[in-house]
């Protein structure tokens, strides 16, 4: 457990997490944190797809539903978001 080999990898994790975070807070300052939120849950929708056509596991229609539904609630969103957007720069 206490190899050279497992250190190397574990300090790179680490270091990569480490910009990783930067990015995130980047996203935030950017965005906004209710739209980074958003865009947080709606990439468990591609990630599902994926993993049924890679792993060629099932996928219930139930799980289905709910991947149709965080879908439109993503459109939703940004439907509301780009309205927000146009009377604010109509006032």
């Amino acid at each position: 457990l206490h190899t050279v080999d497992y250190a190397v990898k574990n300090w790179f994790a680490g270091f990569v997490g480490f910009f990783l975070n930067f990015a995130s807070l980047n996203c935030v300052a950017q965005t906004g944190p209710t739209t980074y939120a958003m865009i947080g849950s709606l990439n468990k929708i591609p990630i599902a797809i994926f993993g049924y056509l890679i792993f060629d596991s099932d996928i219930s229609s139930e799980t289905w539903r709910f991947i149709c539904v965080s879908l439109c609630g993503g459109i939703l969103y940004t439907v509301a978001k780009l309205r927000a957007s146009k009377r604010k720069s109509r006032s």
